[in-house]
C-alpha cells in the first residue's frame, strides 16, 4: 500500500511493522491491517493506494485464559508472601526470646575475630540504646563504663 501525506505537517500511519512517519507530500509504502482503515479514512490525512492487509487471526490466548493465568500467578505470589511474613514473625519471636547479653559478654565479642563488627555493634546497641557510638573503640569505652557501674 502507498500512503501520501496531504497535510501541511508530518503525520503517522500505524503499520504492521510499527509507526511510520510521513512528511508533507511524501509517499511511503507500508503494510497496514484492515482494522486501521476506518481511522485513516476518518482522519483524511492521506491519499491511499492499494488494499489493506487482512486482520490477524484472533485465535491466540483469550482474555479469559490470560486472566486465569494471571489470577493463578497472583495466588502463588500471595502464598509466597504469607510464608515469608510467617518466617519473619518466627524470627522476630526467636530474637525476642534471646536473653540480653551482659556488658562483659559484649566486650568479649569486641576482641573475638570471628564476630563481625555489626554483630558486636548491634549487641552493644541493645545495652547502650540511642547513645551507642559509631566507632569500635568508643563503643568499648562505653561498655567498660557500663560494666563498672554498680
Amino acid at each position: 500500500m502507498k500512503f501520501t501525506n496531504t497535510q501541511p505537517g508530518p503525520r503517522g500511519v500505524n503499520a504492521i511493522s510499527g509507526p511510520v512517519l510521513v512528511d508533507p507530500g511524501q509517499t511511503v509504502g507500508a503494510e497496514v491491517y484492515a482494522r486501521e482503515q476506518q481511522h485513516i479514512e476518518a482522519a483524511a490525512w492521506f491519499k491511499v493506494e492499494g488494499s489493506y492487509t487482512d486482520n490477524p487471526d484472533a485465535s491466540g490466548p483469550t482474555l479469559k485464559a490470560v486472566a486465569a493465568d494471571t489470577a493463578s500467578e497472583l495466588d502463588g505470589l500471595k502464598k509466597q508472601l504469607a510464608e515469608r511474613d510467617a518466617e519473619i514473625e518466627k524470627l522476630k519471636a526467636t530474637k525476642a526470646d534471646e536473653p540480653a547479653k551482659t556488658p562483659a559478654e559484649v566486650l568479649a565479642m569486641a576482641s573475638n575475630p570471628d564476630v563481625q563488627f555489626m554483630t558486636f555493634k548491634s549487641a552493644a546497641a541493645r545495652l547502650l540504646g540511642d547513645k551507642t557510638p559509631s566507632k569500635k573503640d568508643e563503643i568499648v569505652a562505653a561498655l567498660e563504663e557500663l560494666a563498672t557501674k554498680p
